[in-house]
């Protein structure tokens, strides 16, 4: 079992299918309708927020790729 799914299994069945349905979001690029904010520092590093909990993710020529999901604290980025 990897980082994520266990950080996902942490959380209430509501927060966890929501987190899923933005991160297929993500993944197939419709971005349209979600919190998404640049960061600072990086090129292609952008974050998705829902709730207490950031979705940070890279875009690439090839698609975006999830980074990390993690609650939002001051070592986030």
């Amino acid at each position: 079992m990897n980082k994520l799914d266990k950080f996902l299994l942490k959380l209430d069945k509501k927060t966890r299918e929501a987190i899923k349905e933005i991160m297929t979001l993500i993944i197939l690029g419709d971005l349209s309708g979600l919190d998404i904010k640049k960061l600072k520092g990086f090129e292609t590093r952008y974050r998705v927020r829902v709730g207490r909990i950031r979705v940070v993710f890279d875009q690439t020529d090839y698609g975006n790729l999830i980074q990390d999901v993690s609650f939002r604290d001051n070592n986030t980025y």
